[in-house]
């Protein structure tokens, strides 16, 4: 049989008939010293009809064909059609690559993304990543170029750069930007996402509060609920009952059912958060550790977890100190939290 060559003077064949000859068990290739693979096979036949029928009113069609029989995008069925013309069978083999793990753009890319983020973070001003991207995109529309670093490779090269630049954490239990919480029984709870952990805990409030005749009721006990992924408060409890599991249940109610509010409130702002957590990570209290409770977050499917030990309970201890100094203080019968003070 006579060797065909891969461009030929007949008249281009329609797009049925050139999309039909794409599954023709001939090669047209041109002999070489070892058989292809049927990948490569089917690859060196779709480019090779691809380029007779370039210039005609089939090409557009047949190419979106193609990039779809192969898997790859419109751009890089174009940029096989020219490395078959310029190199011919090597030019579709797939090349091993020696740039794995590195960022595959020009260097004039990685030094505007660079830049970019570094000018964005001067003094007070802060740019993330994914507005890095965006700027990108712009820089990209103005050069009137469409091959430009996608916002996943603008985060790995600015990833290293970010990672430089963030302080040491000082909290128990982060390794890097990942947040673990260990159990009293060694368990590690990796924290990654809202209402996974949990954590509750109770404090005296820095006030002390009247009936409506002045007689001192004393000093009330305020327990919250905080998520440990989100800092944000899911709920409390606000009463002079001393802490106990029933006093955790009205607070973990609170956290749980969404929260709605009559207008008599006068609220500027909507208490969004609610939901069921996977786990309730405390403090070894008795109270964390009765019957009830237990009960309760079983019934829930919420795992009951202990401390390690006091001080992994920063999270849910922190916002005590601003409920105290924010808030109490701006109160009538407010008492400092400090003892000297206080008693003076």
């Amino acid at each position: 049989m006579k060797e065909r060559s891969a461009i030929s003077s007949d008249p281009p064949p329609t797009t049925g008939d050139a999309i039909g000859e794409l599954g023709s068990s001939v090669a047209i290739v041109p002999a070489i010293a070892s058989p292809l693979s049927p990948a490569l096979q089917q690859r060196v036949e779709m480019i090779q009809a691809l380029a007779r029928l370039q210039g005609s009113e089939q090409y557009a069609a047949l190419q979106q064909q193609t990039a779809q029989t192969l898997g790859l995008s419109v751009r890089s069925v174009q940029r096989l059609l020219k490395a078959w013309r310029e190199q011919g069978l090597a030019g579709l083999c797939p090349q091993p690559r020696t740039d794995r793990g590195a960022a595959r753009i020009s260097r004039d890319w990685q030094k505007f993304i660079v830049k970019t983020y570094r000018e964005g973070n001067r003094g007070s001003r802060q740019m993330s990543p994914s507005q890095v991207a965006v700027r990108v995109k712009v820089r990209a529309q103005e050069l009137d170029v469409e091959d430009y670093p996608s916002h996943m490779t603008v985060y790995r090269i600015l990833k290293p750069i970010i990672a430089k630049a963030q302080p040491p954490k000082r909290s128990i239990g982060w390794q890097g930007a990942r947040l673990v919480l260990t159990t009293r029984d060694g368990q590690d709870l990796s924290v990654e996402w809202s209402n996974q952990v949990w954590q509750c805990d109770h404090t005296q409030a820095d006030v002390l509060v009247v009936d409506q005749t002045g007689a001192l009721l004393g000093r009330p006990w305020l327990t919250i609920v905080v998520d440990s992924h989100s800092r944000c408060l899911m709920g409390m409890h606000l009463g002079f009952d001393a802490p106990s599991a029933a006093v955790v249940c009205l607070a973990l109610r609170h956290a749980i059912l969404p929260k709605s509010y009559s207008a008599a409130y006068q609220l500027q702002q909507a208490w969004d958060t609610y939901g069921i957590p996977q786990y309730l990570y405390t403090d070894g209290g008795k109270d964390f550790r009765s019957t009830r409770l237990a009960q309760v977050t079983s019934a829930l499917g919420i795992g009951l977890e202990l401390r390690r030990r006091p001080s992994d309970g920063g999270i849910v201890e922190r916002p005590f100190g601003t409920f105290n100094t924010e808030f109490f203080s701006s109160l009538p019968g407010y008492v400092s939290s400090n003892v000297v003070v206080r008693n003076n």
